[in-house]
């Protein structure tokens, strides 16, 4: 089976409002080797970063964490004894995004997602064929830089957090887990991002087209309602800081971007995709560019791990719910 669905090259400024609330369910962490910790402590945001602040520090030594694929959600899931039946979609934070903005970005936003129904619920996770931006040392030091910026600006600890989520997208009810920078006094999270120093209005422009806008699409579908933008120099050196508010970010992008049209894309992505989905059968959810998004069934292992398929046994057949307490993620 391969079906194709139609991008479209115009972006409308003008959509219909998209009805669309995040509710957060729980939080979780993940170590540096990617083994799950039921403990989810957010980083507090600090009061006072003196400026200027060195960016490049540590870089030498700097190697990208890969992070566990939808392993790690399921271990939450089985932890809080979490009712599968009440949702129908799991995914991440990060595949939502790549697909409502592919219109944006859509010769350059390639992206590979598999997808596999267990039960009634279908679980989205990124394909390690999809593909990747070149690792040269330019793009090395700037996922530094941004790396850096959330130590300087938090009160980080070793642990990745990361908050599970619920939302409603196309009728259905999904569970997206995402990665969070920190909290405010106020137990508000804050996105944390680096960006170059703007010095003139074409730069500022791109800002708010670009920067800006992934930004807002990334915090707006889990409801992370802040964000802190760090602006360095072509050096490294943090200069300057910049607090927002998505309210504040859709205002002052009005003219440049639509978030409506956007939900609705990939609303209209999910409804022509899951229904599709049949129960047995691995399928890949694909872009490779040009102007169709490809849904194909595959001959593949389901990457299911066999500790979440023994949970949804138990919970069907109410034998209770394994331990999981010396599981490790596979890290895909």
């Amino acid at each position: 089976m391969k079906a194709s669905f139609k991008v479209p090259r115009h972006r409308s400024s003008a959509s219909k409002p998209v009805k669309f609330n995040s509710i957060e369910l729980g939080r979780f962490s993940l170590t540096h080797t990617c083994e799950y910790c039921p403990d989810g402590s957010v980083p507090k945001m600090k009061k006072v970063v003196k400026l200027p602040a060195d960016l490049n520090e540590g870089c030498e030594d700097f190697e990208e964490r890969v992070m566990g694929g939808y392993d790690c959600v399921f271990k939450w899931i089985c932890g809080n004894e979490f009712d599968l039946d009440s949702v129908d979609l799991i995914v991440s934070r990060g595949i939502l995004k790549k697909i409502a903005t592919n219109p944006y970005d859509h010769f350059r936003n390639h992206f590979g997602i598999r997808l596999v129904k267990i039960a009634d619920t279908i679980a989205m996770d990124t394909l390690d064929t999809a593909k990747e931006e070149e690792m040269t040392t330019s793009r090395r030091r700037n996922i530094y830089h941004g790396h850096r910026l959330e130590k300087v600006t938090t009160d980080v600890g070793e642990n990745e957090t990361y908050i599970v989520t619920t939302c409603n997208i196309a009728g259905y009810r999904c569970l997206v887990r995402a990665e969070v920078d920190g909290c405010n006094d106020e137990g508000e999270l804050v996105e944390v991002k680096a960006n170059f120093v703007i010095q003139y209005p074409k730069q500022l422009e791109n800002f708010r087209r670009g920067k800006l806008f992934t930004t807002f699409m990334q915090c707006y579908l889990v409801g992370i309602p802040n964000v802190l933008i760090g602006f360095r120099d072509k050096s490294g050196i943090l200069r300057s800081l910049q607090n927002y508010t998505l309210p504040q970010i859709e205002e002052e992008c009005r003219q440049y971007w639509n978030k409506d049209f956007y939900m609705s894309f990939l609303n209209s992505v999910l409804s022509w995709a899951l229904p599709q989905i049949e129960d047995g059968k691995v399928y890949h959810l694909e872009y490779k560019g040009g102007d169709e998004i490809t849904l194909i069934e595959v001959p593949d292992p389901d990457h299911i791990p066999q500790f979440f398929k023994d949970y949804v046994q138990q919970n069907s057949s109410g034998s209770g719910v394994p331990d999981i307490s010396k599981l490790t993620l596979s890290g895909n």
